[in-house]
């Protein structure tokens, strides 16, 4: 277990911190997914998600680009057996808390799902170039990707899991990852003699966007809160600030205010204390002050 997903390490939400989503939203959304593909499959005899939403050269040749993203929330639903889903869906439990606990939340959701884009792109362009007529779908592209972030995190801390007796640093677990996903590259998935499905392309995609994004985007603003702040509304002026501007621009600095109605400068001099507390006094022009002097002894 990582030491920040214990209870001491985490802290309690306040509500300037809000509590991590983005884990929990996947896999709830994973889960979802999985349980409609099976309806449609094993009860209404459709498999429209795989076909619309997989990933296939020629769905792609199409003009299907959706399926770059959407193929990355389904999963084998062969035999109704969750087998594909339990492995991805405990990878990014046991790994990507640890990864949320560092980025945040939106971070997060914007790494995987641009460790899937990548993944879907250099599976296509492997399966383009080898000719084969294949469909892949499963999260795994974006749990390399979180993969390969945690093992960054912890490049040269000793650690070890409690199913296997071993200790060893993040390198060392990346290049063991690393190499047996190249080797069944070249082995399996390209001659087509692999004796599963398997996306290895895909999951070396996953660590390709998962490198990319550690090189040129982890300390850049994400892209949600970047359209976020684009679309919050804007925060008018006082009404008092745009008369303010607009007589500026008539008449300069300068201008005169007529005192022998004292409506009209009880009204200037709440223009000009409303100034004072959003601007300080020091905001005040010379004929401002002037005129605060005169009201203080005609008010």
């Amino acid at each position: 277990m990582s030491i920040y997903n214990r209870s001491y390490m985490r802290g309690n939400p306040t509500p300037f911190q809000p509590s991590p989503w983005a884990v929990k939203s996947i896999l709830i959304t994973l889960v979802a997914v999985f349980l409609l593909q099976n309806i449609l499959r094993h009860w209404l005899g459709s498999q429209f998600l795989e076909l619309n939403f997989a990933l296939n050269l020629q769905r792609l040749s199409e003009g299907w680009i959706h399926a770059l993203l959407t193929y990355g929330f389904l999963h084998s639903t062969e035999g109704a057996l969750p087998w594909h889903l339990v492995f991805n869906g405990l990878m990014l439990y046991w790994f990507g808390r640890e990864i949320e606990a560092r980025l945040g939340s939106e971070r997060l959701l914007e790494f995987f799902i641009l460790c899937i884009l990548s993944g879907g792109i250099v599976w296509s362009c492997t399966h383009f170039l080898t000719g084969q007529a294949a469909s892949v779908l499963g999260a795994s592209s974006g749990v390399f990707g979180i993969l390969y972030l945690f093992c960054r995190f912890r490049w040269n801390m000793s650690m070890e899991f409690m199913f296997l007796p071993l200790r060893f640093t993040g390198q060392q677990l990346f290049w063991v990852l690393f190499g047996f996903q190249m080797f069944f590259l070249l082995f399996a998935e390209i001659p087509g003699t692999g004796a599963t499905a398997t996306a290895y392309s895909a999951h070396l995609g996953g660590i390709l966007g998962a490198f990319l994004y550690e090189r040129h985007l982890i300390f850049r603003p994400s892209l949600i809160s970047f359209f976020r702040r684009n679309a919050a509304p804007e925060i008018q002026k006082p009404r008092w600030e745009k008369r303010a501007a607009a007589v500026k621009a008539r008449t300069g600095d300068s201008f005169k205010v007529n005192l022998s109605n004292r409506g009209d400068l009880r009204h200037e001099v709440d223009r000009i204390l409303d100034k004072i507390n959003d601007k300080g006094f020091g905001a005040l022009s010379e004929e401002e002050k002037r005129l605060l002097d005169k009201a203080k002894d005609m008010l």
